[in-house]
């Protein structure tokens, strides 16, 4: 699991719980076939010290949002506050803890609040997902407030799509959507197509997840506004390397909306650290401490 701050939605769990969610109900299923859905679809984390508190804290939370908060899963959101559920994340760190429990205490009180209205979920207009022919590489410039915290902001990072593939949190999904790598290198100047020569992959994943990671993900829009075209720059087109190539059915999508937060982690992880590939798309570390 990844996590880049303190606040709720500031790791890979919770951000993969709400927008499942939400998305069966855009699918026009009925509440109770998207609870079922998303117990099934998660089931995996329920019973993880880890995984657990952070299922029931995002679901609680989207629920309440959109007017479906059920008795059950209030009860499990505040047991797992009352025991504060997740604060092992941070262990060695005063202040982390202490901020991550000022976050359970917010989404405490917001429960016990009277819950909005039951909401509409409309589907999103269709956007497409398909926008780089293979091959393609493009360099993108970090800009944000957050890339300054790094002290990247304004470096270039390039990307490459390297495959397609299908969503897993949508039945509805038939378009394919482009799989990408990153390179593990940034560049204080617009990089061109021969610098990518010898340059190793950069992991979408942090070294405590697991021993085999993702060396690729989909790259998901969920709005046309989330794309930063403006931020990206095209810079050719090359072959793509066979050691990389994917075959899984589905995996974790790489979300456009927060490519900073994503990359920044991922670079600042990895730096250093050994790893080697063993199979199609994936790789394991080595040598880590």
């Amino acid at each position: 699991m990844g996590t880049w701050g303190h606040e709720l939605y500031d790791n890979d769990i919770t951000c993969d719980i709400r927008d499942s969610y939400i998305g069966f109900l855009q699918d026009k299923v009925s509440d109770k076939d998207a609870y079922d859905k998303i117990l099934e679809l998660y089931h995996e984390c329920i019973g993880d010290e880890y995984d657990e508190p952070l299922f029931w804290y995002a679901l609680a939370d989207t629920q309440w949002g959109v007017g479906r908060l059920t008795a059950e899963v209030k009860e499990q959101a505040l047991n797992w506050i009352e025991n504060d559920g997740g604060v092992s994340l941070w262990e060695g760190s005063d202040t982390d803890s202490s901020n991550w429990r000022k976050t359970l205490k917010k989404l405490k009180i917001k429960l016990e609040k009277t819950m909005p209205s039951k909401k509409r979920i409309r589907k999103p207009v269709a956007v497409n997902q398909n926008l780089w022919n293979m091959g393609d590489v493009y360099a993108y410039q970090f800009h944000t407030e957050e890339s300054k915290e790094y002290g990247v902001y304004g470096k270039y990072m390039l990307i490459q799509k390297m495959g397609e593939g299908h969503a897993y949190w949508s039945e509805l999904e038939e378009e394919p959507i482009m799989r990408v790598h990153v390179f593990d290198k940034l560049f204080d100047y617009t990089p061109t197509i021969t610098d990518i020569k010898r340059l190793r992959l950069l992991p979408l994943g942090y070294p405590r997840d697991t021993d085999n990671l993702f060396m690729n993900r989909l790259a998901k829009i969920w709005s046309k506004k989330d794309y930063p075209k403006k931020h990206l720059t095209f810079i050719g087109n090359t072959i793509v390397p066979l050691s990389t190539v994917i075959v899984r059915h589905y995996d974790e999508y790489f979300d456009w909306k927060h490519i900073e937060s994503h990359c920044c982690m991922y670079y600042q992880y990895w730096q250093g650290k050994a790893y080697e590939t063993i199979g199609e798309g994936l790789f394991r570390y080595i040598n880590f401490e």
